[in-house]
């Protein structure tokens, strides 16, 4: 039985998984599983191909521990007075720069703001705190040479990412001195997988299923790892007064909805600016699939547009 409150677009994006579903437990095989994420963005963004305004490239930084690519987004008629360091998702495991592609071009086409692609190093080739390690050397070469990427000296810096990329967002931003906003897509920011959702939500047609949050986070993580540390779950950190302003963005249908409700509420009670956009009738996932979650990711792209504009 579907759920009554799928909307359209989420019915859409069944019927996609339908004909290739992702499969479940603790057995999928890691390589089938990047094909598979890379498939399902192609196939659901194929039609906004070549719509991005701006100019693209591609570049590398080279920190103490690797050399990671990423993809500048500089929009045409560019505001110089921010500038956003994206993750994407994909558990730490799958997904890349070019599965997201299209959602980060959009984004910087909407916002007439510079985006940043990192294509940080995965699991389980790279376990934490590999991948983590990554994004904050590269998060802070930006801030040192922000304006090597084109906006001014007094330029503001936010991190934004969804799911996994918004866990390393969000621990960015806890951590790293000069980050000035965050902007957080459904982040998997309860590790502990405790939280109501994660029960609410434990079936195959809500896509993210425990078994597969389950495989995930075996695969990132060492089994000696202790996931309490504040550096990975949110919800643990008892000091939040000096993180930055944050917009939650958050499927309505998700396991991982109650993580974001939470940390929102804990931001919020430790005086810190955080909005929250519910976005109805969604499920995980949604956010970088515009080309079949159009009007879902509308939304979103309004409040990010709102959200940057009172930074």
């Amino acid at each position: 039985m579907l759920d009554p409150r799928f909307t359209n677009e989420t019915l859409a994006f069944l019927n996609i998984l339908s004909k290739n579903s992702p499969p479940q437990g603790t057995t999928p095989e890691v390589g089938p599983m990047r094909q598979l994420i890379e498939h399902y963005h192609h196939k659901s963004n194929e039609k906004l191909y070549g719509t991005f305004k701006g100019t693209l490239e591609e570049k590398t930084v080279k920190t103490n521990s690797t050399e990671t690519p990423i993809t500048i987004y500089t929009p045409t008629d560019v505001d110089k007075n921010k500038i956003v360091v994206f993750f994407h998702g994909g558990g730490w495991v799958i997904g890349s720069r070019k599965s997201h592609q299209t959602i980060v071009n959009t984004l910087a086409d909407a916002t007439k703001t510079i985006w940043i692609s990192v294509e940080y190093r995965l699991a389980p080739e790279h376990k934490y705190p590999v991948w983590l390690d990554d994004t904050c050397d590269v998060t802070q070469y930006i801030i040192e040479n922000k304006t090597s990427f084109g906006v001014d000296e007094t330029a503001k810096i936010g991190v934004a990412g969804d799911s996994a990329g918004g866990m390393i967002a969000a621990s960015i931003a806890r951590t790293i001195k000069g980050i000035d906003f965050q902007i957080l897509v459904y982040g998997a920011l309860d590790i502990l997988r405790e939280t109501p959702s994660y029960k609410e939500f434990d079936h195959p047609k809500y896509f993210l299923t425990i078994e597969l949050m389950n495989w995930f986070v075996t695969h990132a993580f060492e089994p000696s790892q202790e996931l309490k540390d504040p550096r990975i779950s949110a919800l643990l950190n008892t000091s939040l007064a000096n993180v930055p302003p944050c917009l939650f963005i958050v499927a309505d249908l998700d396991p991982l909805r109650d993580g974001n409700l939470e940390y929102h509420k804990l931001l919020e009670n430790a005086g810190v600016q955080s909005k929250l956009l519910l976005v109805k009738g969604v499920i995980h996932g949604f956010f970088s699939l515009p080309g079949i979650f159009p009007q879902a990711c509308a939304e979103s792209i309004n409040a990010i547009q709102d959200f940057m504009t009172s930074i």
